[in-house]
C-alpha cells in the first residue's frame, strides 16, 4: 500500500497494483483537456464563421445575377416595345403607299443592302453606259500603247518564245488572244499567271452558260407571266421579284436553280481536271 501511494508497485504485484496519481498529475491531465476543449471550441468557431462567410458570399451572387436577370428582360422588353412601335409605323406607311405603288424599298439589316425600287432602272441604265464608256476608253489606250511600244507588250513573241506573233494593227491582239493555247503559257509566263488566265476563261464560259439562257428565256418568262409583282420597279421586270405569290413560275426557278448548280459544278470540276496536269 505504501509503495503504491508513493506511485511504485514492488516486484511481484502483477496487475493487482495500481499506482496513484499525484494531485500536480490530475491538475496538469485537467489543464490538458481544457485546453483541448477550447482549441476545438476555436475550431469549431472558425468553420462557422468560414460557412457563415460562404453563405454571404452565395446570396451575393444570387442576388447578382437576380439584378442581370431584371435588367435583361427590362432591356428586353424596351427592344420589343421599340421593335413594335416601329412595325406599327412601318404598317400605317405601308398602307398609306398601297395605293400607289405595289412595291416598297426595304433595308436588309443582315447586308445592308437595300432591294429594288422603283427609279433604279434608270440608275442601272447611267452605270452601264458609264463603265462601258470607261472600259472602251481604256481598250483604245491599250490598243495605242501596245502599237506604240510592242517591246512592253509583245516581249515573248518578239523573243520567239511563243509561236504566234500578234499584228501590227489596231485589233491585232484580238486573234493573238484567240491562239492562246495554255502550254505555252506556262512555258513563258509561268504557272500562276496562266492559272489566272484560265480562271477568266472559266468565268467567260459560266457566264455565256448561263447569263444567255437566262436573259433570253427566263427573264422573257418572268415578265410576261410573273404578274407584274414588281409594280413601278422596271428594273426587277426580268428577275424573280416580278413574279407574284402563287405563280406556276415558282415550279420552275427550282429547275433553274439546279440548273445553275450544276453548269458552275460540271465547269469548275472540267477546268480543274485540265489544269491539274500541269
Amino acid at each position: 500500500a505504501a509503495a503504491a501511494a508513493a506511485g511504485e508497485c514492488p516486484a511481484g504485484t502483477g496487475a493487482s497494483c495500481v499506482p496513484a496519481v499525484s494531485e500536480v498529475e490530475e491538475f496538469e491531465v485537467r489543464l490538458m483537456q481544457e485546453r483541448i476543449q477550447i482549441v476545438q471550441e476555436r475550431m469549431s468557431g472558425h468553420d462557422k464563421l468560414q460557412q457563415q462567410q460562404q453563405q454571404q458570399q452565395q446570396q451575393h451572387q444570387q442576388h447578382q445575377q437576380y439584378q442581370q436577370h431584371q435588367q435583361f428582360h427590362a432591356s428586353a422588353r424596351e427592344v420589343a416595345s421599340h421593335k413594335a412601335a416601329s412595325h406599327a409605323v412601318l404598317s400605317r406607311e405601308t398602307g398609306a403607299a398601297a395605293t400607289n405603288t405595289t412595291t416598297t424599298t426595304t433595308t436588309l439589316d443582315a447586308t445592308g443592302l437595300t432591294l429594288n425600287a422603283a427609279g433604279d432602272l434608270v440608275t442601272f441604265i447611267t452605270s452601264v453606259v458609264t463603265y462601258g464608256f470607261g472600259a472602251l476608253v481604256l481598250v483604245f489606250i491599250f490598243g495605242y500603247l501596245r502599237t506604240s511600244y510592242p517591246i512592253m507588250y509583245a516581249h515573248n513573241s518578239i523573243l520567239g518564245l511563243v509561236a504566234f506573233m500578234p499584228d501590227e494593227t489596231f485589233w491585232g491582239w484580238v486573234p493573238a488572244s484567240m491562239e492562246y493555247k495554255l502550254e505555252e503559257a506556262i512555258e513563258s509566263i509561268g504557272l500562276d499567271n496562266a492559272m489566272m488566265i484560265e480562271y477568266l476563261n472559266l468565268m467567260t464560259k459560266i457566264f455565256l452558260t448561263i447569263g444567255v439562257p437566262m436573259f433570253c428565256i427566263i427573264g422573257p418568262m418572268n415578265c410576261a407571266f410573273g404578274g407584274f409583282a414588281a409594280g413601278e420597279d422596271h428594273l426587277s421586270y426580268f428577275s424573280f421579284g416580278n413574279v407574284e405569290f402563287g405563280s406556276w413560275l415558282y415550279w420552275v426557278h427550282p429547275f433553274v436553280t439546279w440548273g445553275v448548280v450544276l453548269v458552275v459544278t460540271c465547269n469548275l470540276y472540267d477546268a480543274q481536271r485540265k489544269f491539274l496536269v500541269h
